[in-house]
């Protein structure tokens, strides 16, 4: 039998941090994906007593276009560094339980620098590894089309390995980049922005409270453990949250507001819970969420770490832009989900196929929710719109300001609102009666009606302008008599009530129609 050994062509390492993701910033949640790991692990050695004595911190020097994230978790063996650092997509990491598993979000870094650094000791050892991987040589080596090295060749020939002493206690681990040709990793403002909405951090403090732990409480009645860590940008040593707020804004103004949350979970047919998560509800649901806003659309993550980005799951609303009028999060559940290489969504799966069947139910749910928080202000300003153009009919009728041709036809126009106002406030009270059964619209029903009165009386007019719904053809008098009949029909409105008023023109009327 003759055994085939396959050439793995150097392209492959390009192809692994250039070619493989559309957004610079990735680098950033590989980085912080794998300390996040580290920390579980640390906490499992007992090398930290808990998570939330993990920190994992990241520094951006524009000027010396430098980046550094440093985590204080487990670091790793000096017997295993190269092993562990230096082998690519050869991860000994648990599938289920960890978060990064591939082993090669690591070399991300040597796409956007000439130098990519791993510094890193274990407690209980005196030395700090130091691994430095040379981006510059290894984009010459790829470039040049003579060289026909293999890829774990061209990577044994730009490693480099060497120690140095450290504290015995001491255990971390560092990422370095050095010579940073991206700009975009050097924006510190977008890298938060990027970080907030990926990192596996705790809500923004500004978050309202109760919402917070309507949340939480969520969770943990349902027995699902969402993690936590603290990450840092070194932004002014400012602390990185998911910027989830109450008010939403559009160039500087006010452009509505989170009225509540509603949690939710999908369960799988033995009854476990495959997915949970929460959305916001504002109070213009009809519309999207500004985009200056970064946290809005539904969100997905897995392990607390985002995967894809604001649109993926859209796809699963009726109208695909309505995910963007909502905030929240969906987090997948278990190990049915494995996140692919790109990390933009999951590998194919029996447990994936049933969660995106019945998160489309439920969004289907919140799309006719978006629907009918439009019907409620669209009828709500039919009715506020009859009752005004009405009221002010009825000032301009008594000013004697109008001709009887422009009376005749402004008393069309208000019966054609009216009209409308009626079959209006028809279908609000239906969307009240829908709200009865419905949490989510109920919370909607009560910001955008309210208290306001959406009764339409019996009179043509609601203000007392005279009514014409009686046979009794104006148009076809003299001018001098249909002067007289408006006259007559004036004093009647104003000596009498209304309903007496509108009886005795209908006699009237019958009398000498």
């Amino acid at each position: 039998m003759t055994t085939f050994s396959p050439h793995i062509g150097k392209n492959v390492i390009e192809t692994l941090t250039l070619g493989m993701y559309e957004d610079a910033r990735f680098i950033f949640r590989e980085y912080v994906q794998n300390a996040a790991d580290q920390i579980d692990i640390a906490v499992e050695d007992k090398i930290l007593k808990r998570k939330s004595d993990g920190e994992i911190n990241i520094t951006i020097d524009k000027e010396s276009r430098r980046i550094s994230i440093e985590d204080n978790a487990t670091g790793i063996k000096s017997e295993n560094v190269l092993n562990f650092l230096g082998d690519v997509a050869n991860s000994q990491k648990d599938r289920e339980k960890r978060k990064g598993f591939r082993g090669i979000g690591r070399l991300g870094g040597l796409g956007y620098c000439e130098k990519l650094i791993f510094e890193t000791s274990y407690q209980g050892e005196t030395i700090k590894s130091i691994i430095t991987l040379n981006a510059k040589q290894l984009r010459q080596i790829i470039d040049n089309k003579a060289d026909t090295r293999d890829a774990a060749a061209v990577i044994s020939a730009i490693t480099h390995l060497k120690e140095e002493t450290a504290p015995k206690e001491s255990h971390f681990f560092v990422v370095k980049l050095l010579a940073v040709t991206n700009e975009t990793l050097l924006d510190i403002l977008s890298v938060a922005d990027y970080l907030s909405m990926v990192a596996p951090i705790p809500f923004n403090p500004k978050f309202p409270k109760e919402w917070k732990e309507k949340i939480y409480n969520y969770y943990k009645d349902n027995r699902v453990a969402i993690d936590e860590y603290d990450v840092h940008l070194n932004l002014n040593e400012k602390k990185l949250f998911k910027p989830y707020k109450s008010i939403f804004w559009k160039r500087g103004e006010e452009f509505s507001k989170l009225l509540d949350v509603v949690p939710f979970h999908i369960l799988d047919e033995e009854g476990e819970i495959v997915a949970i998560g929460w959305f916001g509800l504002t109070n213009q649901l009809n519309y999207q969420i500004p985009d200056e806003n970064i946290e809005r659309g539904i969100r997905l993550r897995k392990e607390n770490i985002a995967i894809g980005n604001l649109l993926t799951l859209s796809r699963f609303f009726g109208q695909s832009r309505q995910n963007l009028n909502y905030i929240g999060e969906v987090h997948a559940i278990g190990s049915g989900f494995t996140p692919n290489a790109r990390r933009d969504y999951f590998n194919d799966s029996k447990t994936v196929s049933y969660f995106e069947k019945h998160l489309k139910q439920e969004f289907a749910s919140l799309g006719t929710l978006t629907q009918d928080s439009s019907q409620l202000h669209n009828r709500l300003d039919d009715i506020k719109k009859y009752k005004k153009e009405a009221a002010k009919f009825e000032e301009e009728r008594k000013s004697g300001k109008l001709t009887d041709r422009q009376i005749e036809y402004e008393e069309e126009k208000i019966k054609d609102l009216k009209k409308k106002a009626n079959t209006s406030a028809q279908q609000i009270t239906k969307l009240k009666e829908k709200a009865t059964e419905n949490y989510s619209l109920s919370v909607v029903y009560r910001q955008i009606i309210g208290e306001e009165d959406i009764k339409i009386d019996e009179s043509i007019y609601e203000t007392g302008v005279p009514s014409q719904s009686f046979s009794f053809p104006l148009s076809q008098l003299q001018d001098d008599c249909r002067k007289v009949v408006r006259e007559i029909f004036e004093i009647i409105n104003r000596e009498l009530k209304i309903q007496d008023a509108e009886s005795l023109k209908k006699k009237i009327a019958e009398r000498y129609n």
